[in-house]
């Protein structure tokens, strides 16, 4: 009986694993394109519809126009590094990332939230807060 729970102990282990190197490996993609300012890579992840909140404005955009004004973010704040500081979820199941996003023109607090849409992980709010 102590081998059937040790087993079950260690699959539960390694499923876990699993979930966490899967939600890792998007967060971590996610970050690399802000890191260098890739818009498309980051839109590749917006919902049909994407909250975005930079240092003038916050506004719902559809997921081609978000991509053109992070686009335009990132081209007036030239990224230089961006470290996620804090990563995780809530209760209800929507994940985020909170880092700082180093710019040619300053720090900026950054936001991501993501949502579960039809099995799939969707950005659906971003903000940069000057620091």
């Amino acid at each position: 009986m102590k081998r059937i729970g040790r087993k079950l102990t260690i699959v539960a282990v390694l499923l876990l694993m699993g979930v966490v190197t899967v939600l890792a490996d998007e967060f971590d993609t996610i970050a690399a394109s802000i890191r260098v300012g890739d818009a498309h890579g980051v839109a590749v992840y917006f919902d049909k519809n994407v909250d975005i909140k930079t240092e003038d404005k916050s506004i719902t955009y559809s997921k081609n126009q978000a991509e053109l004004v992070l686009r335009e973010f990132f081209r007036r704040n030239v990224p230089r590094a961006f470290t996620i500081i804090h990563r995780g979820s809530s209760a209800k199941g929507a994940k985020y990332i909170i880092g700082n996003l180093e710019t040619n023109q300053g720090n900026f607090r950054s936001f991501v939230y993501i949502k579960e849409c039809k099995q799939n992980e969707v950005i659906e709010e971003m903000s940069f807060e000057k620091q």
